[in-house]
């Protein structure tokens, strides 16, 4: 059975034949992953006629040909997050430009980075082949303009990140977290699947099933959270390729932060879409963003603070020290955090509008050096380059 082709089929649930994973397929041809979450674009592709007809299964195995065959697009990046701290805003951002494919919390891929509940014995080797058989299947070109690939992961995969690395060692990732008090009143008022008992194994929340089972929602919650994130404080503090992003630090930092570390570098036009995007409800994009950190704070009641103050704030703590330890050694750098100090300092702005080229260059690179911004020539130089092109191509 070498040699086939899954053109415009989506990989979208696991199933398991003994020790042996198998893939369940559905027909999306072209049409793009355009709701929030991946999984809402499956939901309702796999109850039309034609799929609810023409579906199929296949062993996992036989992706090893399709993937070497067509690999699809690598992944330019990873999204770990505590939950519902600004991750959804992240991926929609990217998703607003063409040129990015992103995957949002794929379920498929969820059960795959846990295939060692279900094949305890399967090497490290042998289940990165999986999950790079398996995302290079889902990272397939939709329409042709996408360029790189983003994946947005479960809370819960924090915990499989030495999987990830091993079986895509160049890969970068970021971690966004938030106060821990807003986190868990946003989880109680409608809580992420994950937190719900028995989902998550007794090493990972160090209580065992008799324990959950017994103990009040809200605290069993603080508890998930709390592992959660020291789970990803100790990942992060051990790893060269993390970025962690505070939730007030966004949208800002998906164009100063996120974009470099990824390895992209807006255009003035993705800047721009990408900044109309932040304007939506991330989860509800037809409704308009609305800051909700002080109704949530508001809304918590003294046991909710007391169990994110014991469970939570310790490693909200850690990964903050982490985040500004990172920024001492590497501070902003290059046009997009320049730019965005600009466009917040009405007095620079005056200062350097109206100057000639090298007037320019000199004022702006002094007033970055001022604000600790690594801002070069170089750097410089080619933002206005690309400026000038991008104006060019607009007029023709």
């Amino acid at each position: 059975m070498s040699g086939l082709r899954f053109d415009g089929w989506i990989p979208y649930r696991t199933f398991w034949q003994g020790a042996e994973p198998g893939v369940e397929w559905l027909y999306l041809g072209a049409k793009p992953f355009a709701d929030p979450f991946f999984d809402e674009t499956i939901s309702r592709e796999a109850l039309t006629p034609f799929n609810s007809l023409f579906r199929f299964r296949t062993p996992l195995a036989l992706l090893a040909d399709w993937h070497a065959a067509s690999p699809g697009l690598p992944p330019a990046g990873f999204i770990f997050h505590l939950s519902r701290c600004g991750s959804t805003l992240i991926t929609r951002m990217l998703a607003a430009l063409p040129e990015y494919l992103v995957l949002s919390e794929p379920g498929v891929l969820d059960c795959m980075l846990r295939a060692h509940l279900t094949a305890p014995a399967a090497p490290i080797g042998q289940r990165a082949a999986w999950l790079q058989w398996l995302l290079g299947a889902l990272a397939q070109a939709r329409t042709g303009r996408e360029r790189r690939l983003f994946v947005k992961l479960d809370p819960r995969n924090i915990a499989e990140l030495p999987l990830l690395a091993h079986a895509f060692p160049q890969t970068p990732w970021i971690l966004v977290y938030r106060d821990p008090v807003e986190v868990l009143v946003s989880n109680l008022r409608s809580r992420a699947r994950f937190l719900a008992p028995g989902i998550l194994p007794a090493d990972f929340t160090g209580l065992d099933p008799s324990q959950a089972a017994a103990m009040e929602e809200d605290e069993y919650a603080a508890r998930v959270l709390g592992a959660v994130a020291a789970t990803a404080a100790r990942h992060a503090a051990a790893s060269s390729s993390a970025l962690l992003i505070e939730y007030t630090q966004l949208p800002a930092a998906v164009e100063d932060l996120i974009a470099p570390h990824f390895g992209l570098q807006f255009t003035p036009a993705q800047a721009m879409q990408a900044a109309e995007a932040a304007r939506a409800d991330a989860k509800h994009p037809s409704r308009s963003f609305s800051p909700d950190s002080d109704a949530k704070r508001r809304e918590a009641s003294p046991r909710v603070r007391e169990l994110a103050e014991r469970w939570i704030a310790p490693h909200h703590t850690r990964l903050e020290e982490l985040r500004r330890d990172a920024l001492r050694l590497c501070p902003p750098s290059g046009f997009p955090a320049f730019r965005r100090l600009v466009a917040g300092d009405p007095a620079l702005l005056a200062r350097l509008s109206g100057l000639d080229r090298e007037a320019f260059c000199r004022a702006a690179l002094h007033a970055a050096a001022e604000a600790g911004i690594a801002l070069t020539r170089d750097g410089l130089e080619q933002a206005l380059a690309a400026a000038l092109a991008e104006r060019a191509q607009r007029l023709l």
